[in-house]
């Protein structure tokens, strides 16, 4: 699916309705830009955190508080000059 879309004043760009609707997009939703293949990709915030929290999850031990390594790992970091 392609739509053709005008870069106006100040780099705004008006995402076409098609897209807009696809993806739920409403007046203040919120996306993120990134480069890919020499192609800007336009994602949806929501989606690209829940992205985020999958990959942690995959890499995470459930039992551990990230918070409580962060705070021991700065710790060790502190006693170790």
């Amino acid at each position: 699916m392609f739509a053709k879309a005008k870069i106006t004043k100040g780099g705004k760009i008006s995402i076409p309705a098609v897209y807009r609707k696809y993806f739920n997009f409403k007046d203040g939703s919120e996306v993120i830009f990134s480069i890919k293949n020499n192609q800007v990709i336009i994602s949806p915030l929501s989606a690209t955190l829940e992205n985020i929290r999958k990959l942690i999850n995959k890499y995470h031990d459930k039992n551990e508080s990230l918070v409580d390594r962060l705070i021991a790992e700065r710790r060790q970091e502190a006693q170790n000059g």
